[in-house]
């Protein structure tokens, strides 16, 4: 991920707050993915919730190690990673760090403050599951019955962008009101992820 024409990011930029801790936060994700593939196959998540990563979550191996240097780019609010960062930008492993029924786990394995502010940097996206919701219940943070009513919200002025993540399945996330594109530099050493520079392309 070259950065040319790239404007370093100026000083007093509000972005280096987001962007100092973010380099470890995905690494800690990282981690805590291949801990919830862990308890998925050996069975030790809720039934509802193992039927539901069935479908949803990556089954993919998950790279390792983290490299002594890498890149993440902000590109519109998505985030975008290569190498062994690459699954932080999985749609659905976007969505299911939005996920309700997983925020104890990610709490617990991220500390609530990394998980709030992964939560802060990741638009909100959910995995449009076809199985019906019980009565009375809504889908969390749309207020939907169904899916069927979505394009009730997209004609209110709601936007939304769609991910295919494999045959029939689909992830939704919110669009940002983000517009800048921001480059992070960081290296690994002696076990700290130090953010080296960051720019504006």
């Amino acid at each position: 991920m070259s950065a040319p024409a790239a404007h370093r990011l100026p000083d007093d930029h509000p972005a280096w707050k987001d962007l100092r801790p973010l380099g470890y936060e995905c690494t800690r994700w990282l981690n805590a993915m291949t801990m919830l593939q862990g308890r998925w196959r050996k069975g030790r998540l809720p039934e509802s919730l193992t039927a539901f990563l069935q479908s949803w979550m990556p089954q993919e191996p998950l790279p390792t190690p983290v490299p002594e240097s890498f890149e993440i780019r902000l590109e519109a609010g998505l985030l975008r990673a290569e190498g062994a960062l690459s699954p932080v930008q999985h749609p659905a492993w976007q969505a299911l760090l939005h996920l309700p029924a997983l925020r104890d786990f990610w709490t617990a394995e991220l500390r609530a403050s990394h998980y709030a502010h992964l939560l802060h940097i990741i638009p909100p996206a959910w995995c449009m599951d076809p199985t019906p919701l019980p009565p009375g219940s809504v889908i969390a943070g749309l207020g939907l019955p169904s899916w069927a009513e979505l394009p009730r919200l997209e004609t209110s002025g709601r936007s939304f962008l769609r991910h295919p993540v494999g045959e029939n399945q689909v992830v939704l996330s919110t669009s940002s009101a983000i517009a800048d594109v921001w480059l992070a530099r960081y290296t690994l050493r002696d076990g700290q992820i130090t953010l080296q520079d960051a720019f504006l392309l």
